[in-house]
């Protein structure tokens, strides 16, 4: 099939989709293509693929598994909405994304032909399997597998990265589509983990254990991230809120809408006391009242009063600020700067030219957290990431979060996360 026979002519121009094809295979030195929803390539760049995948292809199987894998890719990268890293048949890495048009998945744009480690026994054999069900020579494919690049899971992140961009230009009026599809699947997936540990904690409590709709604490926690302005940590507290509603409310969503409209006027009130346009924050609140009526999925009402977060911690950015807000603000991004380093209350508070004693009451105040509290919660979070994104010792990364004691470091995370960093990282 050729693209112009296929849906995918509806957002692509052939001309400005070979130089897209072309200028990506060049940078990163790996074949791509765009596919259909059948999983059919319809375009592919100049580059070669991998001689493996020519041997594969030119068997009735192969081409089938191929397909059937690309298909399969395109369709979770649109669930997703965002690029979709996985193993082909073969055991190679590939990347793919969504193809878009008026809303509709069309097809999708595939690269990769990597491996991500040198050759090991698992690659062998799963190459020997797919030779043997090709009816090719294991020892031909094998000695194709050789030539395969390598790519180091940071550089494959990346390249994924790029070829979403890549397909959201393609889509072009598209590209806010997928991103909100990308929002609203990474929300259902921090809701679900947050609906798990809900039950896990309800059972170790035992079966008469009280069920608040959600606790306090949180919402306090909330607001007080709501005044200051902090968008990440309201969105974290505002994910675990969501979740004990939903375990709470049994996912029907009209008790949803009535909880999250209750929340949504508690928002708007924090948002004005965090320096909002009271005048301006009524108005947002009615249009977004009448906009929560017309929905009924629950994934669009949770994505809903996420909507409602952005934009009323927009009006906290965009108005005078009150006499505390400024402090904290320069203390937390002080904080970040430098939380690596052995950091004390005192540093900050020589930092932002006010007593200890003052930073500390501010801390509890706005962000529901102690001085201690929010840096850990800034290290751990940070010693999360490189465990999940590189290839770092706990040793090492303790040391570049602020621990110089790497013992004291797995204590205080097991402490905050439940499990030690070797136990998060597998």
């Amino acid at each position: 099939m050729t693209i112009l026979s296929s849906p995918l002519s509806k957002v692509a121009d052939t001309d400005e989709l070979q130089r897209l094809l072309d200028g990506y295979a060049l940078v990163h030195g790996v074949p791509v293509a765009v596919f259909d929803e059948q999983g059919e390539v319809c375009y592919s760049s100049s580059h070669p693929p991998a001689r493996l995948c020519k041997l594969v292809q030119e068997t009735a199987y192969g081409r089938r598994s191929c397909r059937l894998c690309r298909s399969y890719a395109g369709n979770q990268a649109m669930i997703i909405g965002e690029g979709y890293i996985h193993r082909c048949p073969a055991g190679l890495i590939v990347w793919a994304s969504p193809l878009v048009f008026s809303g509709e998945y069309v097809g999708g744009i595939i690269a990769g032909q990597v491996l991500m480690w040198e050759i090991d026994e698992m690659v062998k054999k799963e190459v020997t399997q797919l030779a043997n069900a090709c009816g090719i020579p294991p020892r031909v494919l094998l000695a194709a597998a050789k030539q395969l690049p390598v790519m180091e899971a940071q550089t494959v992140q990346a390249a994924s990265d790029l070829l979403f961009m890549v397909a959201a230009y393609i889509s072009n009026q598209e590209h806010l589509s997928l991103l909100e599809q990308r929002e609203i699947s990474n929300q259902q997936a921090r809701l679900a983990e947050s609906i798990i540990e809900k039950k896990q904690a309800l059972e170790q409590q035992g079966s008469g254990a009280a069920s608040a709709l959600y606790p306090l604490e949180k919402e306090r926690q909330l607001l007080g991230r709501v005044r200051v302005g902090d968008r990440t940590g309201a969105k974290e507290i505002l994910n675990q809120i969501l979740g004990d509603i939903l375990f709470n409310s049994a996912g029907k969503p009209e008790v949803l809408k009535a909880r999250l409209l209750e929340l949504s006027v508690v928002l708007s009130r924090a948002a004005v006391e965090g320096g909002g346009s009271l005048e301006r924050l009524l108005g947002l609140n009615f249009a977004y009242v009448e906009e929560l009526a017309t929905l009924e999925a629950i994934e669009e009402i949770c994505a809903w009063i996420v909507k409602v977060l952005d934009a009323f911690l927009d009006e906290v950015y965009a108005a005078a600020e009150s006499r505390d807000l400024p402090v904290i603000r320069q203390a937390v991004s002080y904080i970040k700067e430098h939380f690596r380093e052995e950091l004390t209350l005192e540093d900050v508070a020589q930092e932002v030219h006010f007593s200890p004693y003052y930073v500390s009451r501010i801390f509890k105040e706005e962000l529901g957290l102690t001085f201690i509290e929010y840096l850990t919660k800034i290290r751990i979070d940070e010693a999360k990431r490189l465990l999940l994104e590189t290839n770092k010792t706990v040793s090492e990364i303790s040391d570049l979060v602020g621990y110089q004691d790497p013992s004291y470091f797995t204590k205080v995370f097991k402490k905050r996360e439940g499990v030690t960093p070797t136990q998060f990282r597998r």
